[in-house]
């Protein structure tokens, strides 16, 4: 009778599995590098000991931040985790309230491992928003300008640290630009990261390290705020203290938590993305600032846009084949201030028709480019 091709090779497979096991007596490395080793002496203390053996808690940014805490800050992309991050950093470097809550002045080291130029045009734009110039901040804030696996810079960060005095906050913009596998799904690999990062609050000063981060890959189809987990799963998510999020609705952007938090609870953080212009290097650049926005400005904030969205939705109604030009000359909706000044704002009814779209008042077709929808039609009817 002859073997099954299929049978033989699953019994190699079977048998190259057994070869490759330790045999008995041989060394197997757990996933907590902490328990590698077997104890040489006693490894249990009184309750008195275990209770001394701390340091109070000090906070960074009050019922925010804490020393020696790791923080995710996990956002989609465009959302704004980068230039909310930021502005946490430069409160702390130059002593500045965050969002109301008071920040202990202290030093800040920057991992900036995505888009060094593009970090550097936001970090002087928020610098200007914030009123900090550079001699604030001379000999508070620390920066390496380069991705890598954190593994690998570990030892010479910790080096380089020695000179940077005792540190209140470490950023690392972001997470996967200094992971050290292939895999940032694979739990094994994630728990290594997630340590490394934890190597980061033992610094001199035992800072809070905060960590920008995407949302797993498969929450890109269908992202809510639910999705806002950062990737590695609950290998990841165990290993560190809280998961800040940056979820924008467009309009405003909110800053909370999501799935896990450890220490005090805070209320929802509301901010507004400005578009400012910054000379770098002579030349007149755009960027995005964040900038805290309080109950009020809240209010009116979502007054004005709802009343944006009524124009456009009007202008589409009356005009449904008009131009993107026609349609802004029929909303009002202008460029206000620069060269520009006049012209019919185009990115700005872009927003507007993308938020209509979310809203299921718009959509964008091939065939007709952007029409009103039945339940669009209905609320333009009544807009007087």
């Amino acid at each position: 009778m002859m073997s099954d091709p299929i049978d033989d090779a699953i019994a190699k497979a079977k048998l190259d599995a057994m070869q490759a096991a330790p045999t008995a007596g041989a060394k197997v490395l757990p996933m907590r590098a902490s328990l590698a080793a077997a104890p040489a002496g006693p490894v249990c203390i009184t309750a008195e000991s275990f209770l001394a053996d701390t340091d109070p808690p000090a906070w960074v940014i009050d019922g925010l931040l804490q020393t020696n805490y790791v923080y995710a800050l996990t956002a989609p992309t465009n959302h704004g985790k980068t230039a909310v991050s930021l502005v946490m950093a430069l409160c702390v470097a130059a002593g500045l309230p965050f969002a109301g809550m008071p920040a202990s002045r202290g030093n800040v080291l920057i991992l900036c491992g995505e888009n060094q130029d593009g970090f550097r045009l936001r970090m002087r734009a928020t610098m200007d928003s914030l009123g900090v110039s550079l001699a604030d901040l001379r000999g508070r804030v620390f920066v390496l300008p380069k991705a890598g696996s954190l593994l690998l810079l570990l030892d010479q960060i910790k080096k380089d640290a020695g000179a940077m005095g005792a540190l209140s906050l470490v950023l690392v913009d972001t997470s996967v630009a200094f992971f050290s596998g292939d895999n940032e799904n694979d739990n094994n690999q994630a728990y290594v990261h997630a340590a490394a990062l934890r190597e980061l609050s033992l610094l001199p000063g035992k800072p809070a390290v905060l960590v920008n981060c995407h949302p797993a890959s498969g929450a890109s189809k269908d992202m809510t705020r639910d999705s806002c987990v950062p990737r590695g799963g609950s290998a990841f998510l165990n290993e560190i203290d809280t998961n800040l999020m940056v979820w924008s609705d467009g309009a405003l952007a909110e800053l909370h938590w999501m799935r896990k938090k450890r220490g005090p609870d805070f209320a929802p953080i509301s901010f507004e993305y400005r578009p400012v212009n910054v000379i770098h290097q002579g030349v007149e650049c755009q960027t995005i600032v964040a900038q805290y926005v309080d109950e009020e400005r809240v209010r009116y904030i979502r007054t004005k846009h709802r009343e944006l969205d009524s124009r456009v939705l009007w202008a589409l109604y009356n005009n449904p084949n008009g131009t993107f030009r026609e349609w802004c000359g029929d909303a009002g909706l202008t460029i206000r201030s620069g060269k520009k000044a006049g012209e019919a704002h185009l990115s700005g009814i872009t927003r507007i028709l993308e938020r209509l779209k979310k809203y299921r008042l718009a959509e964008h077709t091939d065939r007709d480019g952007w029409i009103l929808t039945a339940k669009g039609k209905e609320e333009a009817k009544d807009i007087r």
